[in-house]
């Protein structure tokens, strides 16, 4: 993707998330007993804090530079020529799932309960690795950009009454002239 300026990073990460807002809304086309896109999606400033179910967030990890030459960092001249730059954004989707009250007189949560909460939270996970994936191939997202490298898919630990998956991608963002 050829760099216009500041701005780039961030219109980077908003076609993901408009991506993973895609990826989500088309659930209920095959299940219609699930959920799409949750209302509360957005580009997070950094690691997104899961103390809000039903949330959908893109961040940028970081930037890494990849070897442009033999030798790689060895050859020592590299900023001399130039640089290949890799944004890794990641995108997470977080669900509400059932827990234990505040009370050890509380029920542990139903077996049912728990087995929706992962029927839609496994749901969302291979909604984005799919559609995602079908979009790359298809050159609707990330089409201008020269390398997209998949780095995988994890669950986030249930923890605080959330549960849900993190998916990352490096992707090639050239800089900018000044």
């Amino acid at each position: 993707m050829a760099g216009t300026g500041p701005e780039d990073l961030h219109a980077l990460a908003e076609e993901l998330l408009a991506a993973a807002i895609e990826s989500l809304d088309t659930i209920p086309t095959f299940a219609p007993a699930l959920g799409g896109a949750p209302e509360r999606s957005f580009i997070s400033p950094g690691i997104p804090v899961f103390d809000c179910c039903e949330m959908l967030a893109v961040n940028v990890d970081a930037v890494i530079e990849s070897d442009t030459s033999p030798g790689g960092l060895a050859s020592g001249r590299r900023a001399t020529y130039s640089r290949i730059n890799l944004p890794i954004l990641t995108v997470s989707i977080v669900r509400c799932i059932p827990t234990v009250g505040g009370s050890q007189l509380d029920e542990i949560p139903n077996i049912e309960d728990l087995q929706a909460a992962a029927e839609q939270i496994h749901a969302d996970g291979w909604a984005i690795w799919n559609h995602i994936f079908n979009m790359i191939r298809a050159g609707d997202l990330f089409a201008l950009c020269d390398e997209v490298f998949w780095q995988g898919m994890r669950a986030i630990a249930p923890s605080g009454g959330c549960g849900g998956w993190t998916a990352s991608w490096r992707i090639q963002l050239d800089g900018y002239e000044e």
